[in-house]
């Protein structure tokens, strides 16, 4: 019988990391990454220094993702998306994941909110 290809990748199960389009700030840190694979984590930077904020709460499905990380003594970063390609794509200017961010403080008062579309890249 004909050798079937290999199943494509699916972009939910890829490891790498997702930049932001547009990189904003929050309580002095700017988002600049998230991760979903192997483990997933938000990656926020100040200067000179990078802090890697883990998710306690991550749903990560072949559709959607949902991520809640506690920023500690700024408040919680919850991430709420779609992917917009199923499969893994090595094109760098094709957004693949659209999500709404949402950062509350310890009040839960909202310091951010906004839809983000994220560029994925293979691990460094």
């Amino acid at each position: 019988p004909p050798q079937r290809p290999p199943p494509r990748p699916l972009q939910s199960e890829a490891e790498g990391y997702y930049e932001p389009t547009y990189q904003f700030t929050v309580s002095d840190r700017r988002f600049t990454r998230l991760t979903l694979r192997p483990e997933p984590f938000v990656t926020f930077s100040r200067i000179g220094t990078r802090q890697e904020v883990g998710c306690e709460d991550a749903r990560i499905g072949q559709d959607a993702v949902h991520l809640r990380c506690e920023l500690e003594r700024v408040g919680v970063v919850t991430i709420d998306g779609r992917f917009t390609s199923r499969f893994v794509t090595s094109s760098l200017d094709t957004p693949v994941l659209s999500a709404l961010i949402t950062i509350t403080n310890t009040r839960g008062e909202t310091l951010f909110s906004a839809r983000e579309s994220f560029y994925w890249h293979a691990p460094d």
